[in-house]
């Protein structure tokens, strides 16, 4: 019996509406393919061949699944299509929901050659969606789809890139042995990163890992098949891929539908990120600090993450106990006693041990082996709640070799009778060395101190006062410095000239008046007069 015309065109419009649902032409291959592995097929290959002679495309799609019987041909595989011999439209059927997508790249011919039960079937579907069944009388083997499109050389090459393409990204994970032209296309779902651990319940499987993208990877499957893949921020700097009955993709194949499921299969990921994962990444963190050996950039995202738990108030009291802060002179340190030291001293920071470094700790303060505000001094003020102090905020002197300090004995002479007759505090001019790692007046002509060889902080290195209530410092020199070492020189023919070059390089670091140079002047010229008449 024919249907109605009005009938007829309805569902010829709902099968052309099918034949286009997705956005990429091309994913009836993983239409095919998901047929084939709900077949029960272990293995599955994708052929693109090109007839010369017809100047034809042939795509074929070969699987060692069950087959079909006449029964499922007729109830599953056809029921979208207009019989040939019975011209008869008939209802939707689930399993060829799928199969009308081969339509989509318009082939001129598709065959598929079946078998199950003794019985074996081609199955003959032309370009106006009709098709015919033929009784075959050789054995089939499990189901193999072929169709045939004009096509020139060239095209057929660009065909296969894209069926290449196509393949790599939705069937890259499918459980069975996949091939295309021989080549194998299937493998184990993975993710290239640092501290990767995998998660297995009822139903799902997991894979994450820490990678050096703040928006990461996020994979989508089932039953190996991509439902979808983006990027997103959501976990900085954590990529994972989950496979899991609980998803599903939207009608078009373009998205993963966000329902109560998917935010059941987020719950998973979320208690492996924060339970497993960041187990993984503290345990890394622990090796590092102890002194493992890693490239900065993987250190530095590593502290990152860490600092994701105390950020959301789920970190758990291991983690504030473990040991990953790396400190010089010393070993590691948890965040928990981090935090303890914080409150009695400031905590300090450098890249490398000095004797600045080396006095800090005699007096009783923590420095973390880091540079300020990179990622382990994040992680110090997520535990502290105040950023570590840089070395640099510091400096001190280094002592000479007695013989080496006598040459400087002119020089510094006349530099204190020069700043004691301007009337500053200067207990004593000293010489030293400024060049030590990590110092922060390495290029400076002197400081002041209020006792050699101190902790001075930076912003009291110009310190020169005068009057009553003034505190007396120490003037130090530096040793290496090239102009106070051509200075030195100079001292020992004109002592006065020199020390005045030499106090007013030091007070050109701050602030040198016109009046405070002319009075260094007139009082070095003036003592130059007394050397020269006695």
């Amino acid at each position: 019996m024919t249907a109605p015309s009005s009938e007829i065109t309805n569902v010829g419009d709902a099968l052309e509406g099918l034949v286009h649902q997705f956005a990429d032409p091309w994913a009836f291959l993983r239409e095919l393919i998901q047929n084939a592995i709900d077949a029960g097929s272990p293995q599955i290959d994708v052929r693109i061949d090109h007839d010369a002679g017809r100047g034809a495309m042939i795509i074929e799609v070969a699987d060692a699944g069950e087959g079909m019987t006449r029964e499922i041909i007729d109830t599953r595989l056809t029921r979208l299509f207009s019989s040939a011999k019975e011209g008869d439209y008939t209802k939707i059927g689930k399993f060829g929901i799928g199969f009308v997508s081969v339509f989509a790249i318009d082939p001129e011919l598709i065959c598929v050659d079946t078998g199950r039960a003794g019985e074996w079937w081609r199955v003959v579907f032309r370009r106006d969606r009709t098709f015919e069944r033929i009784r075959l009388h050789d054995p089939v083997e499990g189901t193999t789809v072929r169709l045939y499109k004009a096509a020139k050389a060239t095209e057929v090459e660009e065909a296969r890139e894209r069926a290449r393409a196509t393949l790599a990204y939705w069937c890259k994970h499918v459980k069975v042995e996949l091939r295309l032209d021989d080549e194998l296309v299937s493998g184990p779902m993975d993710i290239d990163g640092l501290c990767k651990v995998t998660h297995e319940e009822e139903g799902t499987a997991l894979v994450m890992a820490i990678v050096h993208e703040a928006e990461a990877l996020r994979g989508y499957y089932h039953g190996g098949l991509t439902l979808h893949e983006e990027r997103d921020g959501s976990l900085p700097f954590i990529a994972y891929k989950i496979d899991s009955r609980f998803l599903e993709h939207t009608l078009t194949r373009d998205n993963v539908i966000r329902d109560e499921n998917y935010a059941k299969a987020m719950t998973i990921v979320q208690q492996v990120a924060r339970g497993p994962l960041m187990d993984r990444v503290f345990a890394a963190l622990e090796r590092i600090a102890a002194g493992e050996a890693v490239a900065p950039e993987v250190r530095e995202r590593l502290y990152q993450c860490a600092e994701a738990p105390f950020n959301d108030q789920y970190a758990e009291p291991r983690w504030l106990a473990a040991p990953i802060v790396p400190t010089l002179g010393g070993p590691p340190v948890a965040m928990k006693t981090l935090r303890e030291r914080a409150r009695a001293r400031p905590v300090l920071c450098a890249t490398a041990m000095s004797p600045l470094v080396a006095a800090m700790l005699a007096d009783n303060h923590t420095v973390v082996a880091c540079s300020s505000h990179d990622a382990i001094d994040t992680l110090v003020y997520t535990a502290t709640a105040a950023w570590s102090t840089p070395i640099t905020n510091w400096c001190t002197a280094l002592p000479l070799a007695p013989a080496e300090v006598e040459s400087w004995a002119p020089l510094c002479a006349a530099m204190r009778a020069l700043v004691k007759a301007r009337g500053y505090k200067v207990r004593e001019v000293a010489i030293g060395r400024f060049d030590y790692p990590e110092s922060a007046i390495a290029g400076r002509v002197a400081i002041t101190q209020a006792r050699f060889g101190e902790c001075t902080p930076i912003a009291e290195v110009g310190q020169l006062a005068s009057g009553w209530l003034a505190s007396g410092r120490v003037l130090v020199l530096s040793a290496s410095h090239p102009t106070l070492l051509h200075l030195r020189a100079v001292a020992t023919r004109e002592p006065e000239l020199a020390a005045y070059l030499a106090i007013k390089s030091f007070f050109l670091h701050g602030e040198l008046s016109s009046t405070t140079d002319a009075e260094l002047a007139s009082a070095a010229a003036e003592a130059r007069w007394r050397r020269m008449d006695g």
